[in-house]
């Protein structure tokens, strides 16, 4: 068993619009972060996820995700679940997400793609 308090997270700034933190646990095949999104992630392009499917739950705010698939309005209590290799951005105002990783989510998996 584990307790992580949210001040044991790794908060890291991923632009001056979003911030993210992270829960560290020894688990491969999952991984859990919070983020709070105040504009456009990522500031240019879009973001991909090319090894692990994500889950965004909306806990407050509101915003846009703008996929593949189409733009899509999201407010408190809708999730959206993006596929591995799904290209997107966000337009977020205030907006403070859940997300979960399936498999644990690396940084080196990650991409800003045109």
């Amino acid at each position: 068993m584990m307790l992580i308090k949210k001040e044991e997270a790794n908060k890291k700034k991923n632009s001056n619009l979003c911030t993210v933190w992270e829960y560290e646990y020894p688990d491969k095949n999952s991984s859990f972060a919070t983020a709070l999104i105040n504009g456009r992630y990522p500031e240019e392009k879009r973001s991909v996820n090319l090894k692990c499917d994500q889950v965004y739950y909306v806990i407050s705010g509101n915003g846009t995700i703008h996929s593949e698939g189409g733009d899509f309005n999201i407010n408190p209590g809708d999730l959206y679940y993006f596929d591995k290799g799904e290209k997107y951005w966000i337009q977020g105002t205030n907006l403070f997400v859940v997300i979960s990783n399936t498999p644990k989510w690396e940084y080196e998996q990650y991409a800003t793609v045109d």
